[in-house]
């Protein structure tokens, strides 16, 4: 029970302060972006590569690829249902099988199992983001290229490659260099919900499809991890995929949005 009180309040209080200081406080209309900006080409890269780093320098890649896989089956999964509850509405389509899969998950991961969920979740990511920015503009009739163009603008996939190209070499990271590198990834999930509060104040409201979509996806989301506790998943991949399942679309674009 005081874990749980423990981690409400690490999440809202950072939530609700952005809220709050976007209410009450005038700011520039650049601050937000600039802000967002800052966590997304400095902390959450920090996070993630540290978190990698660590636990793929140990040899413990078979989790982290089994969530990679288990990602381009969900982005797959929601295809599917979105073909069947939307039909030719591309854009609902898109926003259906693109969900969030660092953003938000990755301060709650953070703040339930430490640094360990981050490591699962930048490997989430890479199935999820690569996939997604390939069907995008394949299923829009646009050019390929510009759906991995679309890829250029998340700077945390190339934490999460650099972090695994070094432990597959070996490479020891002087403590010093890791040490400092963790101490600025530590800032992220607390700066990750600040902004999204400031963008809940900002922007905070559903339309009629955009609700569409969330429910979509609350629906159908616990039928990703029933099938990974089938087939013999447990423990924290577990944990992480029920997160991550039901993860609501329209808040993982919050800083590409913005890009």
């Amino acid at each position: 029970m005081e874990k749980l009180i423990e981690t409400i309040v690490l999440f809202y209080t950072p939530l609700l302060l952005g809220f709050i200081f976007e209410k009450y406080v005038k700011v520039s209309k650049s601050f937000n972006k600039d802000l967002s900006k800052l966590v997304l080409y400095v902390f959450l890269p920090a996070l993630l590569f540290d978190s990698i780093y660590t636990k793929s320098i140990r040899g413990s890649f078979r989790e982290l690829t089994i969530l990679t896989a288990f990602a381009i089956f969900t982005v797959l999964f929601y295809l599917l249902i979105s073909k069947f509850l939307f039909g030719k509405k591309l854009e609902l389509s898109m926003t259906l099988f693109y969900g969030n899969a660092g953003y938000l998950p990755i301060p709650i991961a953070y703040t339930l199992w430490g640094a360990d969920a981050v490591s699962l979740i930048g490997f989430y990511i890479i199935g999820n983001n690569v996939l997604s920015n390939i069907l995008i503009p394949v299923l829009s009739a646009r050019d390929l290229k510009k759906g991995l163009d679309r890829l250029k603008k998340f700077p945390p996939l190339y934490a999460v490659f650099l972090a695994l190209i070094l432990a597959l070499l070996k490479i020891e990271i002087p403590a010093l260099i890791l040490k400092t590198v963790s101490s600025v990834g530590d800032l992220a999930p607390s700066l990750a919900l600040l902004v999204l509060g400031l963008d809940i104040a900002t922007h905070g409201s559903f339309d009629r499809d955009g609700l569409k979509v969330y429910l979509a996806r609350q629906a159908f989301s616990p039928l990703i991890p029933l099938l990974a506790l089938l087939i013999g998943m447990k423990g924290l991949p577990l944990y992480v995929l029920i997160l991550e399942a039901p993860m609501p679309p329209a808040v993982s674009n919050v800083i590409l949005a913005q890009e």
